[in-house]
């Protein structure tokens, strides 16, 4: 008898769990903080899900990504903090996985009397579920060595935590 009150107990407080269960609710964006004090610089990630076909097929069936998107601007130099020749995007479920991408300094044709220009870059290949402390950074890097250098811009994603049920 008291085996199955607590079956009976269990089965019914699942609910209640899954009632608050926080999830991630997309398209999001988060603002992705300095992690020193440099004037002006400032970034944002787009986080979405995007249909991707597995093939270059017209009738090619889809799978659905996580895909990730960051801007950042008045960003100096990476030589300015020694060894580095450019910046990355990075992300991260801690403790799991992590994904590294390319970004890309934008040509300006007026160039801001602030300093700093415009770096871009998006990655669209993750297939993980991502958690609330799932963080995006924006990290120095040299292309040379391919040696990963430290965040200059980051935040965490549960800024985009929707609240269930």
């Amino acid at each position: 008898m008291k085996r199955i009150l607590m079956i009976l107990i269990v089965f019914f407080s699942i609910p209640l769990f899954e009632a608050h269960a926080e999830f991630l609710s997309y398209p999001c964006s988060i603002l992705l903080e300095p992690v020193k004090d440099i004037p002006n610089m400032q970034g944002t990630a787009l986080i979405t899900k995007v249909k991707k076909p597995y093939t270059d097929e017209p009738d090619s069936p889809v799978r659905e990504r996580t895909a990730i998107g960051i801007y950042a601007d008045w960003v100096p130099q990476p030589s300015e903090f020694g060894d580095y020749d450019q910046y990355e995007g990075y992300a991260q479920i801690p403790g799991v996985i992590s994904w590294r991408f390319k970004m890309y300094p934008v040509k300006e044709d007026q160039p801001s009397i602030f300093g700093g220009i415009p770096w871009v870059g998006k990655f669209d290949e993750i297939s993980a579920e991502f958690s609330p402390d799932a963080i995006v950074q924006l990290r120095l890097s040299n292309s040379r060595s391919g040696t990963l250098g430290p965040a200059i811009l980051q935040n965490t994603v549960k800024g985009c935590v929707r609240q269930g049920g």
